[in-house]
């Protein structure tokens, strides 16, 4: 199996899943603010049978835990919908994770200008 095809299930699934997540028939309160779940990326597993997915709340008073709850919750009837959607010969089982790369971005990005807000303060100083 070519890591091209795995690269076109991932976001195949990424798409599908954006859209039954958005305009869906998923009726559990705990997601209610649909919008405000970001879908970051899909990793399926080498055979196919596992597909993480990775989601980033848009809003920041999405309480993230809850979030998850829900979509795990969720993940039988998002995957029937995948199932009519996508096709594939066996929709993968979907695991939900929050996708920590952005926090870790902004962070990293922080620490960036604070250095060199240190170094034009040194700069200033010779």
């Amino acid at each position: 199996m070519g890591n091209n095809r795995v690269q076109r299930v991932e976001e195949a699934l990424r798409r599908a899943i954006s859209e039954v997540i958005l305009f869906g028939n998923l009726r559990d309160p705990r997601l209610r603010q649909k919008a405000s779940i970001g879908i970051t990326a899909v990793r399926v597993s080498p055979d196919l049978s596992i597909a993480r997915i990775f989601v980033d709340p848009v809003t920041a008073d999405t309480d993230v835990e809850t979030l998850l709850a829900g979509l795990k919750a969720a993940a039988p009837v998002i995957r029937r919908e995948l199932g009519r959607k996508v096709q594939l010969r066996r929709i993968p089982e979907l695991r939900f994770f929050r996708d920590e790369s952005v926090e870790k971005g902004l962070a990293i990005e922080r620490v960036l200008l604070e250095l060199r807000d240190e170094q034009a303060a040194d700069g200033e100083r010779s």
